[in-house]
């Protein structure tokens, strides 16, 4: 029977399929709005879809088929099916006759607004780019076209972040929120502390339970306020506190809108990044609740994925690093590609400083890339490959395995960031003078006080003291000692926070400390005490670096045979984390070092470094 049907189907000539389609979705476009069912809704909508606006009978119909379809894409949208949506939405505008703008305004607005928005989440650049100028053409006020200013704006931040971040602005100060010329870091500093003040009013309860926000006008100015987050910590980095506190101030002067969870969230970022952990971690807590309120799903990804980065600094690095898979799924969800891609790179990020196996994270960051590629968000492979050529050459790969570095999209944040993982690799594998050279580098590159704070954070602390302390007792230059204890002093600020993710890399660090002023019963217990605690909260990748370094410190006071056992230890360590290059490394030192190595003559209170790797 089916088969029959088919047939006499395919024996119709095109335009009488289209009338058969047409006339079977009339038939069910009245079912359709009496019911609310979704599946006829989809159904009646795809085959006057099929029919086609030649097949349209009644001129009255145009306008309720399009209506129909805008009812079927804001269905497909809740769904988070963006590109079923944006086919709906797309119908919608061709069934639309021509002097719709005039005739049918209201309709002809949703449909082309809510098209623009699938278009930028599904990546249909030509589309959105037609679409976008048809309403900023024919919209009637400013007011109707400010929802596409903001998707446009969006989808510049991609290719051109500074022209973008100057739209936002012009749009915000025809809303009535005006920025200055330029912000000192003094400017930033008085406006935080005026922010404190006003926020001591409230406590949690009462932020929580804040009034929401009405005026259309400033819902807008947050919308834009919260694009603006992400694109001057990586474009005008000055400029993002004054983003924050604009959004806290008009919060609590309006009301929470669906943008206000992201304001306090990086409020909480700006305070943990300048040593105020507690209350940044209350204000990442809050931003999280607030997700509770209408209207904030579309920001959560963003929401999720900053405030865990606050979290780090008391949260055990590997239980909280799960937390941006949860931003991830958030971003999907909505359609936010930016945010989706930023956690799961932030998450395999995670990975690699909290010391998971490298193969585990090898295949996580090729499926990160496998994700940009296809988003074509490039700019964020300028973030991802120094640490993708990292974990490639401690597992042994040669140069000709390693992805050539990207500059697109080059930032001093990018630059700092290859500067670091450049004297990361060169002290992993003991090559001292390209490390001093690459350190020399990192520390000209001064670290933005307004940047995120992230698990990246505690590493590059620690491994650049780790790197000064060994360029302190090569040199004598006490230029490196200053670098070193201004490490050390911040990584014990974060360890009266957060034992378990930095007590052993404190006590590795104060142990080079004892061993460059040649303190040697407190380098002894010190080098124990970073080795027991890196094993006692799961860091096997500074268990085994504290291992190594051990071995060398003993090496140096003549314990051939201790520094023998804490270096096949430290080889162990490294082939359990997948480091298989750096553990081979390390085994050519051993065979070539130790037979060389000469019984101690007062080195317990002198110290020869130049034999010392």
């Amino acid at each position: 029977h089916d088969r029959m049907q088919e047939a006499a189907f395919n024996m119709m000539k095109p335009e009488e399929r289209c009338r058969f389609h047409y006339k079977y979705g009339i038939a069910l476009l009245e079912c359709t709005l009496e019911s609310h069912d979704d599946a006829i809704l989809f159904t009646a909508s795809n085959q006057l879809n099929r029919g086609g606006p030649k097949a349209v009978e009644d001129g009255e119909k145009f306008a309720l088929i399009a209506n129909l379809n805008f009812m079927a894409g804001k269905k497909a949208m809740e769904m988070s099916d963006f590109r079923a949506a944006f086919d709906f939405f797309d119908n919608g505008v061709s069934f639309l006759r021509k002097g719709h703008w005039q005739r049918d305004y209201n309709l002809s607005l949703k449909l082309f607004v809510t098209a623009v928005k699938c278009a930028l989440l599904i990546g249909n650049t030509v589309s959105l780019r037609y679409l976008s100028e048809q309403v900023l053409s024919f919209g009637n006020s400013f007011e109707d076209k400010l929802e596409v200013l903001y998707i446009t704006i969006s989808a510049l931040a991609s290719v051109d972040a500074h022209q973008a971040i100057e739209k936002a602005i012009s749009v915000l100060s025809n809303l009535g929120e005006k920025f200055s010329t330029s912000y000192s870091e003094s400017d930033n500093v008085k406006l935080l502390e005026h922010t404190k003040m006003m926020l001591g009013k409230y406590t949690d309860e009462s932020l929580l339970n804040h009034k929401s926000m009405e005026d259309p006008s400033k819902i807008m100015a947050m919308k834009f306020l919260a694009r603006l987050e992400l694109m001057t910590v990586y474009r005008r980095h000055s400029w993002q506190p004054i983003v924050t506190i604009k959004m806290v101030h008009i919060s609590l002067s309006h009301g929470i809108s669906p943008m206000s969870p992201i304001g306090f969230t990086y409020y909480g970022m700006l305070l943990t990044k300048l040593g105020d952990i507690r209350d940044g971690c209350r204000y990442a807590r809050i931003g999280r609740k607030l997700l509770h309120r209408p209207g904030a799903k579309e920001v959560a990804g963003e929401v999720i994925s900053i405030g865990t980065h606050v979290l780090c600094f008391v949260e055990p690095a590997q239980c909280v690093n799960e937390s941006h898979l949860q931003a991830y799924a958030a971003a999907m969800s909505s359609g936010d590609m930016r945010n989706a891609i930023l956690s799961v790179s932030a998450y395999g990020f995670g990975l690699f400083w909290a010391g998971e196996k490298l193969s585990v994270v090898r295949e996580k960051f090729a499926e990160i890339r496998s994700t940009i590629e296809k988003q074509n968000r490039l700019f964020w492979l300028s973030h991802q490959i120094p640490v993708e050529r990292t974990i490639l050459i401690l597992i042994g790969a040669d140069e000709s395995q390693l992805p050539e570095q990207s500059t697109h999209g080059e930032t001093i944040r990018y630059s700092r960031t290859t500067c670091f993982h450049k004297l990361y690799i060169s002290f992993m594998f003991r090559q001292y003078e390209l490390m001093r050279a690459s350190a020399e580098d990192y520390f000209s590159k001064e670290d933005n006080v307004w940047a995120l704070s992230t698990m990246a954070n505690t590493a590059r602390a620690f491994y650049s003291g780790l790197v000064a302390y060994w360029v302190y007792r090569k040199s004598n230059d006490r230029k490196w000692a200053r670098r070193a204890s201004k490490e050390t002093a911040l990584m014990k600020k974060w360890a009266d926070f957060n034992e378990w993710n930095i007590q052993n890399k404190l006590h590795l660090m104060e142990a080079e400390e004892a061993f460059c002023f040649e303190d040697i019963a407190r380098a002894k217990s010190l080098y124990e005490k970073a080795i027991s605690s890196a094993r006692e909260h799961r860091f096997s990748n500074e268990e085994a670096l504290a291992c190594e370094l051990a071995g060398y410190f003993f090496m140096e006071i003549g314990h051939k045979y201790i520094s023998l056992k804490y270096l096949l230890q430290a080889h162990e360590k490294y082939n359990d984390w997948g480091a298989t290059g750096k553990a081979n490394e390390l085994h050519k030192f051993i065979m070539s070092s130790m037979d060389e190595c000469q019984p101690a003559s007062g080195l317990e209170s002198k110290h020869n470094l130049n034999n010392t790797p």
